[in-house]
């Protein structure tokens, strides 16, 4: 008999997996499908042969769906996405799909996920518990930020992604957050000069946010907290992640957020002034280097 106590993948995929075996989907939901290439603007995005051929149109099916009654309300829908678009066929998000997780599947050249092109900047709306997983996004040419969330949204995550800068003008930002509960930015890769920073959280509340795992590359700053932020009743932590960037590493002017585990180059002079920002206590296990050698944040003191 199966072990069901050691159950993995469920927060990926929403699928069961047992001792390494598929056992049962758990998510109940609907599934809606999207190529871009092959998808139509009247389908009915319910099968690849029937697929959407924008992710916008797959985002209000499935809105519709949770909204449309009792059996939606706490169900969790599941978008698949397959595209390669190019600046010409950009698409550009101005919503998010409520309780759903947009799956990114085959290639964009040689990259093993879906690359959607644009500046996605989401307007106002309740959206409450969207998850990105293996998505790949990309600036457009002009640069700006690649993606804008505001206060309005909750619970957004994005997992196993990539955010591209490397455009002619290279991108202000990958993501900019400002007031998101419980964001999550886990295993994703920030890749480009980016000119501000590759993140940025902005001032309110980001109650149980969690950056970790990630690599960041950045042309100015890895992650810059504004000093108006806020995380009540719940920790927020920037843990295990790796920086590759030009000036500050972690900059968290609230001095709210636990910051450790973290380790990165930075092309600035090596004193902590210019790598690290942090709260008094609540940083650990920092490790930082440039040219000239490596340091660590905070500096380690006995304990009595």
């Amino acid at each position: 008999m199966a072990d069901y106590t050691r159950f993995t993948n469920v927060e990926v995929t929403g699928e069961l997996v047992v001792d390494g075996s598929f056992v049962n989907p758990v998510v109940a939901g609907d599934t809606f499908y999207v190529d871009v290439n092959a998808g139509s603007a009247t389908g009915d995005g319910l099968s690849w042969d029937t697929a959407f051929n924008t992710l916008a149109l797959a985002i209000t099916a499935s809105n519709a769906s949770i909204s449309a009654g009792a059996s939606g309300w706490a169900a969790r829908n599941r978008i698949y996405f397959k595209g390669d678009n190019n600046e010409a066929h950009k698409e550009t998000l101005v919503t998010l799909a409520n309780k759903c997780d947009i799956i990114g599947v085959g290639s964009y050249d040689h990259r093993a996920h879906p690359m959607m092109i644009g500046n996605h900047v989401i307007g106002a709306g309740a959206y409450m518990g969207c998850r990105f997983i293996n998505m790949g996004f990309k600036s457009l040419a002009a640069g700006g930020a690649i993606f804008t969330v505001p206060t309005t949204t909750s619970g957004l995550a994005f997992i196993g992604c990539t955010f591209d800068g490397r455009t002619a003008t290279p991108a202000t930002y990958g993501l900019v957050a400002t007031a998101v509960e419980e964001l999550i930015v886990s295993r994703c890769r920030f890749v480009g000069r980016f000119s501000a920073a590759a993140i940025s959280i902005g001032a309110g509340s980001s109650r149980m946010l969690n950056i970790s795992d990630n690599f960041i590359d950045s042309g100015a700053a890895g992650i810059l907290v504004n000093a108006s932020m806020t995380t009540s009743d719940c920790a927020a932590y920037i843990t295990r992640n790796v920086f590759n960037v030009v000036t500050i590493i972690i900059n968290d002017a609230s001095g709210k957020i636990t910051i450790m585990n973290n380790s990165g180059r930075t092309a600035a002079a090596k004193e902590v002034a210019t790598a690290f920002v942090c709260g008094t206590g609540m940083g650990a296990n920092n490790t930082f280097g440039n040219a000239t050698g490596w340091g660590v944040y905070p500096a380690v003191a006995a304990i009595s």
